[in-house]
């Protein structure tokens, strides 16, 4: 039950997030270690990384780091 407490701790952002999100739904340390696994490190997160990832373009990089020389932006 101490680790279960202790556990949000180390956790921050999106992970922060989904731990109180889903707490509620598992009941042992175990299961909530493995839920954070598998939500984070599964086939969908990997997936939307992805798709974030080959969205990026230097314009859109060029246009949010506005001031900077294309060098710096790639």
């Amino acid at each position: 039950m101490a680790k279960i407490k202790a556990f949000p701790i180390m956790l921050c952002g999106i992970t922060l997030n989904f731990y109180y999100g889903n707490k509620a739904t598992y009941i042992t340390f175990d299961g909530i270690c493995n839920a954070i696994r598998n939500h984070f490190k599964g086939l969908e997160y990997k997936r939307g990384v992805l798709i974030k990832w080959n969205a990026i373009t230097l314009k859109i990089v060029m246009v949010k780091s506005e001031g900077k020389s294309i060098e710096n932006c790639l």
